[in-house]
């Protein structure tokens, strides 16, 4: 048996409390060195040391002084940057806003000039010269379409309310003539024949009510052959945008007066 595993076996608290008190008096005695023993122990230094360690401490405290401008400076430059740029994106955003609003008007004017394709409900009438011999004292020029009939259903088309208009897939601008050559009809210098397709984009109901009036253009027409004008709804169909020259060689935009 060892004794000595016995003894420290049964007393091993005394160990622990040595080792307590010898850490807690390490402990005090560095405690003890208070800022008047740190400048006593400093005096007690050679002058060119204490010298050198002011200087550097100076130097240092300076420096920390500077940093300290310099990164005030830093952060009034980033608060200056950050609501500057808070007002760039609130004007971006507001030019953003005049530009979807003046594109919104911009496209609102070229689809009523007739300058952008263009779809929706409205009416499709097809005219074309009669099968069925003249009758006597008139001409087969009498029984087949010319331009007045084409240009009188386009204007009762416009007059009951049509937003768009085409001829044989030729969008009808503002400045757009009809003319007969022959037996050829003329839409803006391009040549078409029967059957003359003329379609118009608006309130179908209304537009197909206009067209069977009985004083109507069509009605005129039917009047000798029903087949040479004839009329129905449909639920959507495309126009194409006006293909036509759009210079004007006379005709200026009078400036605002300021």
């Amino acid at each position: 048996m060892n004794p000595f595993v016995s003894r420290f076996g049964r007393n091993s608290w005394i160990i622990s409390l040595s080792a307590m008190s010898l850490a807690l008096g390490l402990m005090l005695s560095m405690a003890w060195l208070t800022a008047e023993t740190r400048e006593s122990r400093f005096n007690q230094l050679p002058f060119d040391l204490r010298t050198r360690i002011t200087a550097s401490t100076l130097d240092f405290e300076t420096e920390y002084v500077k940093v300290q401008r310099e990164l005030k400076t830093v952060r009034d430059s980033l608060a200056e940057i950050r609501e500057e740029n808070t007002k760039l994106q609130n004007a971006v955003a507001d030019q953003t806003k005049s530009t979807k609003v003046l594109n919104e008007g911009l496209q609102e004017l070229k689809a009523y000039a007739g300058l952008t394709e263009v779809e929706g409900p409205g009416v499709m009438i097809t005219l074309k010269d009669s099968e069925k011999e003249a009758p006597p004292g008139f001409s087969s020029s009498e029984v087949a379409i010319h331009d007045i009939d084409v240009l009188k259903v386009v204007n009762e088309l416009w007059n009951a309310g049509a937003e768009a208009v085409s001829v044989n897939n030729l969008r009808i601008g503002p400045r757009t003539n009809f003319r007969c050559v022959g037996s050829v009809i003329l839409v803006d210098r391009v040549q078409i024949a029967s059957p003359v397709v003329i379609r118009a984009i608006g309130d179908a109901k209304t537009l197909l009510g206009a067209m069977n009036l009985p004083l109507s253009v069509l009605a005129e027409l039917r009047s000798f052959d029903a087949s040479m004008a004839t009329v129905q709804e449909v639920d959507r169909m495309r126009l194409p945008a006006f293909s036509g020259s759009t210079k004007s060689t006379s005709m200026r935009v009078v400036e605002p007066k300021s």
